[in-house]
C-alpha cells in the first residue's frame, strides 16, 4: 500500500510548509457542479473517523463558521472537517489525483475499519500534504 497523503488543498491551511506557495481557496470556489460536490462530500463523510474533538474548529477561510473538528481517512487519503466543509459550502476544486481516486472508489465501501485506526494515526503524523495545483 502506498503511503497515505493528507488533503490540505489551499494556503489558508496554515499548518503546511507549502502553504505560502499554494493557491488560495478564493480562486478555487464553485469549481464543482453542485451534484458532484454533493457526491464528493458524501464520500468524504463516509471516511473512517480517526480522531475527533468535542470542540468545533473555526474555518480558516471564514472563522465565523465553526466546523466539526475531526480527521477522516479512506486508507489512501486523510482529510479533516474543514476540507469536508469547503466541499459542501464552497464546492472547492479538489486535486486531480484525489478526483481520479474518488471516481474509482465512490461506489465501493471505504476499505478501512476500526482495526486500522492505530496504523492510520501513525501514518497521519508523516503524511505528505496534497495541494491543489
Amino acid at each position: 500500500m502506498e503511503k497515505p497523503r493528507r488533503l490540505v488543498l489551499y494556503r489558508e491551511r496554515q499548518y503546511s510548509e507549502v502553504a505560502p506557495i499554494a493557491q488560495s481557496i478564493k480562486v478555487n470556489m464553485d469549481a464543482m457542479p453542485a451534484s458532484l460536490a454533493k457526491g464528493v462530500a458524501a464520500y468524504l463523510s463516509r471516511g473512517l473517523v480517526l480522531i475527533e474533538f468535542v470542540s468545533p474548529t473555526p474555518d480558516p477561510y471564514n472563522p465565523a463558521d465553526l466546523v466539526r473538528n475531526v480527521v477522516f481517512s479512506d486508507g489512501v487519503y486523510f482529510w479533516d472537517g474543514i476540507i469536508l466543509h469547503w466541499v459542501e459550502k464552497y464546492k472547492v476544486r479538489m486535486p486531480e489525483e484525489f478526483m481520479a481516486h474518488f471516481d474509482a472508489a465512490k461506489s465501493r465501501p471505504i476499505p478501512v475499519d476500526e482495526s486500522d485506526v492505530a496504523r492510520l494515526l501513525a501514518a497521519f503524523k508523516n503524511a505528505e500534504p496534497l495541494m491543489v495545483t
